[in-house]
């Protein structure tokens, strides 16, 4: 086929990375940027507390519970028709939110909205492995596309605080229009998947029972946070969550061919790629929520400057993620690891020392771009382990795994660290009125309890990853191997594939075991 017989669509395949960014930019930006304008959207819809709570959550709640149900759609279907019908959703959703004139006409297309999110993370993922056949490419996608959740995440605060303040709390949702039409319009030139579309029966017993206990979860989880742990509504979220537990195993375990085959979880490279995910995702929550209190309540700062002060963690995440994706296709995960719980434990360990009334803020500022580099260093691998565990063509799926452990690990950041801190700051005020001094002592017991939890995280990641192959290239030469000049040229790798991945000897981003493989762990010796 020539180069005039060739559609765009096939002579493009770099563009899926800056749609795929951009998607996860919308997605991010709109989640973060909300919180600021809360408080002004309460007062022009006059909600209550717990309304405007439920703002928040509805959509956590749509968005963690189709996850699962997405990423079997995007192996089904396509990655790219699925990634397509995920942002026309969110941004039609993100408009008829901007026209809400109530409480219940803006939780309907908060909901809508969080579905074209879960349809949107797990399809951009699958399609970024498709086009990206070469590993060290692949990884360095990865990489990128990492960065960009941690660069909005930071960066929704900023924008958020400007818009409301010259604009008003509805510019939140217009400014997602723009973001959506772009990756519209630049999907025209991104290829699909090469990867074989997963030819399976639809499993709605498994789909309706895993939607099931992730909606428990996320609403046990917020709910905890806001109504108390002991609370009826928690409670009851709580014991529907460990029901469903129990169905989706006995369902799953029946399907002939099942959503979520419960056997891909021996695998340890799977669980250390849900571990590391969902761990960092609830360390940087989790500080979100506290140092927003202490920054705004206990220092004084205004929402604009504490907006500001979260530049650091954006820089650190977008330099750790480009490094992470270099180091994860040159060596494979452990190092990346390794350096990506270092930082997590050091990062809060300075923020139990910081967290105090009359501590220097540039040791707060570092404590945060120690965050952000652990951040960008971790997302990369557990992404990249997760695909790697699982066969090309489900490769959905497997982004929907990390996925809800991201989701799972935001919700329970929050809610963990925030009770605890709040818990201690009560006990030591009784019986007078909780002090800033309270405060502080209740986040430094927060924070040194999670860098406990992280040194635990680490020992068992360390017997999750299997040691990389010393280099990428040690199996003898197959009718797979790949040319110098294909691993340069994105663009020929798609015109002219090769064998499928879970079938080549020469991914390094496979993380193929060596001789005693899975316990040479991140500390061992053999494995350095």
């Amino acid at each position: 086929m020539n180069d005039r017989e060739t559609p765009r669509a096939v002579r493009y395949p770099r563009a899926a990375l800056p749609a795929c960014c951009a998607s996860l930019f919308l997605s991010s930006l709109d989640t973060s940027a909300l919180v600021v304008a809360l408080p002004a959207l309460q007062e022009d819809l006059g909600l209550g507390v717990a309304q405007l709570q439920w703002v928040v959550v509805a959509n956590a709640l749509a968005r963690g519970s189709t996850l699962f149900l997405a990423g079997s759609l995007a192996d089904r279907h396509g990655p790219r028709r699925i990634f397509r019908l995920g942002v026309v959703l969110f941004g039609i959703s993100s408009l008829l939110c901007y026209f809400s004139s109530g409480f219940a006409e803006l939780i309907v297309w908060r909901v809508l909205q969080g579905v074209g999110g879960s349809l949107m993370t797990p399809a951009s993922i699958s399609l970024l492995i498709g086009v990206f056949q070469d590993p060290v490419a692949r990884s360095r996608a990865l990489g990128t596309w990492s960065a960009t959740a941690g660069v909005s995440t930071a960066l929704g605060p900023v924008i958020g605080g400007v818009l409301v303040t010259v604009v008003g709390w509805r510019s939140v949702f217009l400014i997602c229009l723009p973001f959506a039409a772009l990756v519209v319009i630049g999907l025209r030139w991104v290829p699909e998947s090469p990867v074989p579309r997963l030819r399976r029966r639809i499993d709605p017993a498994g789909h309706l029972s895993i939607a099931a206990t992730l909606f428990f979860v996320t609403f046990a989880l917020s709910g905890g946070a806001r109504d108390g742990w002991l609370s009826a509504p928690t409670i009851g979220a709580l014991g529907a969550s460990v029901l469903s537990m129990i169905i989706v195993v006995r369902v799953e375990r029946r399907a002939t061919e099942p959503v979520l085959d419960l056997a891909v979880f021996r695998r340890p490279q799977l669980r250390g790629a849900v571990l590391t995910a969902g761990f960092s995702y609830f360390c940087l929550t989790g500080m979100n929520f506290l140092n927003t209190l202490y920054l705004q309540q206990v220092r004084g700062y205004s929402a604009w400057e504490a907006g500001l002060m979260a530049l650091p963690l954006t820089a650190g995440t977008l330099v750790a993620a480009q490094i992470s994706g270099r180091l994860l296709g040159r060596y494979g995960p452990r190092r990346p690891i390794l350096v990506a719980y270092l930082f997590l434990i050091t990062a809060m360990v300075s923020l139990a020392l910081a967290a105090s009334t009359t501590s220097s803020i540039g040791w707060v500022l570092g404590a945060f771009a120690l965050l952000g580099i652990g951040m960008g260093m971790a997302n990369p691998p557990s992404t990249s382990s997760a695909v790697a565990a699982l066969p090309p063509d489900r490769a959905g799926s497997a982004s929907a795994i990390t996925s809800t452990s991201r989701q799972v690990g935001m919700n329970l950041g929050t809610a963990t660290l925030g009770a605890l801190a709040v818990s201690v700051a009560g006990f030591l005020a009784r019986p007078e009125p909780v002090s800033a001094a309270d405060f502080t002592a209740g986040m430094r017991l927060a924070y040194a309890a999670t860098a406990v939890v992280a040194v635990l995280a680490l020992v068992a990641a360390n017997r999750c990853f299997p040691a990389a192959p010393a280099t990428p290239n040690t199996a003898a030469p197959t009718a797979g191997t790949i040319s110098r000049k294909e691993r340069s040229d994105d663009r020929q790798r798609y015109e002219h594939p090769v064998t499928q991945d879970h079938e080549r000897p020469d991914r390094g981003d496979l993380h193929a075991p060596v001789p005693g493989g899975p316990r040479e762990g991140l500390l061992s010796r053999r494995g350095r």
